[in-house]
């Protein structure tokens, strides 16, 4: 299982979660499923975490989606302090 955040065109951040990184990331790249991003245009992939089961991904994706964008962005840059009190099992997922 996987949690991601991807920034669009317009430099707004969408975290989504997803069984399939690679297929999933390839739908936002086609305006394919989230509305939101089918809106903005994909633009990147900007930090993957691979998560042991759904239940874990959803609520990373959770808690990522109420941090204020600021705060995601230092996340993106390698802020994992932000995360690691959720006392969620994660690994950074670097896609190929």
């Amino acid at each position: 299982m996987f949690t991601y955040i991807i920034r669009c065109m317009d430099d707004s951040l969408y975290c989504g979660y997803t069984t399939d990184i690679d297929r999933r990331i390839d739908e936002h790249k086609c305006s394919i499923g989230s509305k939101y991003v089918r809106a903005r245009k994909y633009k990147k992939t900007e930090i993957v975490f691979q998560l042991k089961s759904k239940s874990d991904a959803m609520k990373l994706e959770k808690r990522i989606k109420k941090l204020k964008k600021q705060e995601k962005e230092k996340l993106i840059t390698g802020d994992l302090s932000l995360i690691s009190s959720f006392e969620i099992d994660f690994s950074v997922y670097f896609l190929g």
